[in-house]
């Protein structure tokens, strides 16, 4: 026997959680901070390249290499470069700002499940990746 679960209500709730989001006065402001980041070219390639250095360095130290001081350095510099641009600055605080948003559905979600029930406020854990705590908290959420 195969049991299926309903969409169409569920999409239905969905559109409308959607469009409440849409309508929220700090939405278009946060869109459009993703927005500029996306038409600037130097802006990724700067982003690209930190992120790449990023993942070089955090792959040497899972390898249990030693970070000398002139990476640990240029790393730190390229960091502050990151924050310092404008651009970049503000597409990182929308992007988490909408991460955050995603994490809180999908946390809600994966709670109802798991109780069986609606969670209470205080059973859903302040940013929470809502994997269940199955990614090690490598998706951002709490460790």
């Amino acid at each position: 026997m195969v049991i299926h679960l309903d969409t169409g209500a569920v999409l239905e709730k969905m559109e409308e959680l959607c469009t409440a989001l849409l309508q929220q006065e700090s939405y278009q402001p946060l869109k459009i901070m993703i927005d500029h980041f996306a038409s600037d070219e130097l802006a990724i390639q700067q982003y690209e390249h930190f992120m790449e250095k990023h993942h070089s360095l955090q792959r040497k130290e899972n390898q249990g290499l030693a970070l000398t001081e002139t990476e640990v350095a240029e790393y730190q510099q390229e960091e502050a470069a990151i924050y310092a641009n404008d651009v970049i600055r503000k597409f990182l605080y929308a992007q988490r700002e909408f991460s955050q948003m995603h994490s809180l559905i999908s946390q809600y979600f994966t709670k109802t499940v798991e109780l069986d029930r609606l969670p209470e406020p205080n059973e859903l854990q302040k940013g929470g990746c809502g994997c269940g705590g199955s990614c090690g908290g490598s998706c951002g959420g709490a460790q």
